[in-house]
Parts: structure tokens; C-alpha cells; sequence
């Protein structure tokens, strides 16, 4: 799983703090000089029909995951 943060909770300063976790271990990586790259591929993939940020299968993929989800959610 890959979570970026604003706040750590283990007192670093600043924000863009990157916690990398998996079975064996929880990683940190600092990440406020890394470019956030997403918004600009998007961007990129819509007005030149390409599939930089996001193949149309995992778009699809993640629709379809969220309309199950809201079909089947219960109001609390």
C-alpha cells in the first residue's frame, strides 16, 4: 500500500511524507522534491487519447468496483 501524508505522526516536519507498507516492513520516504505526475498524465491522456496515467482497463476496472460498492453500501 502506498499512502501519502501531510502530517507524519512521528513528528517529521513538513508535508509529502510517503509511508510504503507491506508484509515485512513499514518504509519512509520523503517525498516533497518528487513531482506529483498523476494530475498531468491525466490531463495528457484526455486531450491526446493515450493511456499514460491510467489504462482504460484499470479506469474501467476501478468504475466498476465503485458503482459494486455503492450498490451494496447500508446507510448508517
Amino acid at each position: 500500500i502506498e499512502i501519502r501524508k501531510n502530517i507524519d505522526i512521528a513528528g517529521r516536519d513538513g508535508g509529502n511524507h510517503l509511508f510504503l507498507v507491506n508484509q515485512k516492513e513499514t518504509s519512509y520516504i520523503d517525498s516533497s522534491k518528487q513531482p506529483l505526475t498523476y494530475g498531468t498524465q491525466l490531463v495528457d491522456d484526455i486531450l491526446n487519447r493515450t493511456e499514460t496515467a491510467m489504462t482504460q482497463a484499470h479506469c474501467f476496472l476501478a468504475t466498476e468496483l465503485a458503482l459494486k460498492a455503492q450498490k451494496n453500501a447500508l446507510k448508517v
